[in-house]
């Protein structure tokens, strides 16, 4: 009996299962498939006239965005008082492209070298969606709302404790406050294309098994801005370098030095360092061997995830992906929970961003769900090149 996954992702898999009585409508999410519709498009995955057609009035579309993005870039090359300079160094990690690249797990890492050097850090994050802007008179409410729509937010709170987070769409404002209580060093989630705050160092990063977005522009390739852009980085990262042939890694960082005007570039893994239960805490005596796992998630990069798991030799019964940022139903949570049963599945898994959306929405009765402990690790150099470059930034500041 085949088991087809319902999945709004741009490639259908089927997994071989004894059982038939499963109900996956409850696991198709809730809300309208344009995203993954959209990538499905541009990846050149949607084929007939109609795909066609749509994929050449998108590409035409990039035209007027180029010029939008040129102009919004002079605005703050040129124009006085648009860029907002903290007193404090601000370290942006960032990406050229849409989807996920690995920034929150990046950015945990860059926290905790800052870290270890004593430093008082803030990390300075946008919000998934987030629209609300800090008000006096409604502060801690607007701070729980931003929350509740950023699960990265919540993830950095996790992984970095001795880090105080900021959710705001105006991180210039954020940026002032984190000054104000006592920040030494400003991290800048998400910020390569986040002008109106001068940076001292930015950090690009670049996943190798979806570098250029197609090498066109919004929204008729993947491309936030030009490549040529990427002379603006201080340090280039190439990651998940690990999941694509060498000869692609070698094509790849050749591009990036033409676009980049030979800027430094660094090699990037994802490691798996254990489960997680959804409350962030370690799992013990977790075997992936003896694993027959249902795995779901709602992330950019949702291939990555599913390769991660098959590294580890867990077999997979069903996968479930979902949009970016996705909200979990009670039925889907529920519809997760019956297809575990009804496979003889001994454990359901999700990344660390999807975890946090289900504290106290899990019942570990029927089945336990765990995240993966995704960390990153450099390869050659990496480490030293990094932290060298962080260094040079700080003193930069300070010597200001």
């Amino acid at each position: 009996m085949t088991l087809s996954i319902e999945s709004p992702s741009a490639t259908r898999r089927a997994y071989r299962t004894p059982h038939t009585s499963v109900n996956r409508a409850t696991l198709r999410p809730r809300m309208p498939h344009v995203s993954s519709r959209y990538l499905k498009l541009v990846d050149r995955q949607s084929g007939g006239a109609g795909a066609s057609l749509a994929l050449a009035g998108l590409g035409l579309l990039s035209a007027p965005y180029r010029m939008i993005v040129a102009a919004r870039n002079a605005w703050y090359d040129w124009v006085p008082g648009a860029v907002h300079r903290p007193e404090r160094p601000v370290i942006s990690i960032g990406n050229i492209t849409v989807g996920g690249t690995g920034k929150t797990p990046m950015t945990a890492k860059l926290a905790h070298l800052l870290i270890a050097r004593g430093l008082k850090v803030a990390i300075l994050t946008r919000g998934y969606k987030g629209a609300i802007a800090f008000d006096d008179e409604r502060r801690e409410d607007a701070v729980a709302e931003l929350s509740a729509a950023s699960d990265e937010a919540q993830v950095l709170r996790r992984r970095c404790p001795q880090a105080r987070v900021y959710v705001s769409p105006n991180r210039a404002q954020s940026a002032e406050a984190a000054v104000a209580e006592g920040a030494d060093c400003l991290l800048l989630d998400d910020g390569f294309q986040h002008r109106r705050l001068a940076r001292d160092f930015d950090i690009v990063l670049i996943d190798a098994t979806r570098p250029f977005g197609h090498k066109r522009l919004l929204p008729g390739g993947l491309l936030r801005e030009p490549l040529s852009n990427l002379s603006r980085a201080g340090l280039v990262i190439l990651t998940r370098s690990d999941e694509v042939p060498e000869a692609t890694r070698t094509d790849i960082s050749r591009t990036i030095q033409r676009a980049s005007d030979a800027r430094p570039l660094i090699y990037a893994v994802q490691r798996i360092n254990g489960f997680l239960d959804i409350k962030g805490r370690t799992v013990a005596h977790a075997d992936p061997a003896a694993m027959q796992a249902i795995i779901f998630a709602g992330i950019g990069n949702f291939e990555s995830f599913r390769r991660c798991v098959e590294r580890l030799g867990i077999k997979t019964l069903a996968a479930y992906e979902f949009p970016d940022h996705h909200h979990y139903t009670a039925d889907e949570i529920s519809g997760l929970a019956d297809t575990a049963s009804a496979m003889d599945a001994n454990a359901l898994l999700t990344t660390e961003k999807d975890a946090v959306k289900l504290v106290g929405r899990w019942s570990y009765e029927r089945c336990p769900l765990w995240a993966l402990n995704l960390e990153v690790e450099f390869l050659g150099e990496g480490d030293r090149i990094l932290a060298e470059m962080v260094d040079q930034a700080l003193r930069r500041k300070a010597g200001g």
